[in-house]
C-alpha cells in the first residue's frame, strides 16, 4: 500500500527556492559570458528563465517564469510606506519597454576604466534594478529578480556580482529611498558589494596558491626521497 506523499513544509519551501536560486545565478553567469563573447546585450528572457529555474526547482511550476495575472495585495516598504506596483494588466507592455532599454544600453557596456565608467555601471544597475522591483511582474521571487538583473548587469560590464544578505534592511532603505529617485545609498551598497566580492576572490585565490605551493612541496619531498633510494640501491649494486 502506498502512502501519501508529506506536503512540504515552509523550511522544506525555503530550501529549495534557496537551491533553485544557486541554479539560476549560475545559469546567469554562463549566459552572460556568451553575451560578453559574442558583444550581444542583456534581454528581461534571461531573467525569467532565471525566475523559472528557481521556482521549478522548488516545485512551484505554476508561478515560475510566470507573469502575475491579477493585483497583489497592498504592499509595504520596511518602512510601513506603501509600495508602488504596475497593474497587471500593464506587466507585458511595462515588461517589453524596460526590455528595450536594457538591451539599448547594455549591448556595448565595457569593462569600466574610470572613475565615472564605475559610476555608470553601478547607477545602471541599480536603475534597472529598481526599475524591476516596481512593475512587480511575478506572484513571487520579485526581489530576487530585482537582484539577479543587478548582478547581471555588473557581470556584462566585466564586474563580480555582489551578495545583499548580510546588508538586507540597508537595501530595503535603499530601494525605498530609490521609489523617490534617490539612489545614493543603493549604489553605495553596490560599491561596497563589490568591493567586498573582490576582496573574498583575492582570499580565494591566496588560499588556492597556498595550497598548490604546499603540494608541489609534498611532491617535491616524495620525488627527492624516491631520488636518494634509488642513489643508495646504485650504490649497492656497484658493491
Amino acid at each position: 500500500m502506498f502512502s501519501m506523499p508529506k506536503p512540504f513544509t515552509k523550511k522544506d519551501i525555503e530550501v529549495l527556492e534557496q537551491r533553485g536560486l544557486w541554479k539560476a545565478s549560475s545559469y546567469l553567469h554562463k549566459r552572460i559570458k556568451v553575451l560578453i563573447r559574442k558583444n550581444l546585450p542583456l534581454r528581461m528572457g534571461d531573467i525569467k528563465t532565471a525566475h523559472k529555474i528557481i521556482f521549478e526547482t522548488a516545485k512551484q511550476k505554476t508561478i515560475a517564469g510566470k507573469y502575475r495575472k491579477s493585483n497583489c495585495p497592498e504592499l509595504k516598504r520596511v518602512n510601513g510606506t506603501m509600495l508602488k506596483i504596475s497593474d497587471y494588466r500593464q506587466i507585458s507592455s511595462e515588461m517589453a519597454h524596460l526590455d528595450w532599454e536594457l538591451q539599448r544600453q547594455t549591448k556595448n557596456l565595457k569593462s569600466p576604466k574610470t572613475e565615472k565608467d564605475y559610476n555608470d555601471v553601478i547607477s545602471l544597475a541599480a536603475k534597472f534594478s529598481h526599475w524591476l522591483a516596481c512593475i512587480h511582474p511575478f506572484e513571487n521571487g520579485n526581489g530576487r529578480a530585482s537582484r539577479l538583473l543587478l548582478d547581471a548587469i555588473l557581470l556584462r560590464a566585466r564586474l563580480s556580482g555582489i551578495a545583499i544578505k548580510k546588508s538586507k534592511q540597508k537595501y530595503l532603505r535603499a530601494m525605498r529611498q530609490a521609489d523617490d529617485n534617490d539612489f545614493s545609498l543603493l549604489g553605495s551598497l553596490i560599491l561596497n558589494g563589490i568591493a567586498d566580492s573582490k576582496q573574498r576572490i583575492y582570499a580565494e585565490q591566496e588560499k588556492k596558491a597556498e595550497l598548490m605551493g604546499a603540494k608541489k612541496q609534498k611532491k617535491t619531498k616524495r620525488e627527492g626521497k624516491k631520488r636518494r633510494k634509488s642513489i643508495k640501491r646504485h650504490k649497492r649494486r656497484k658493491k
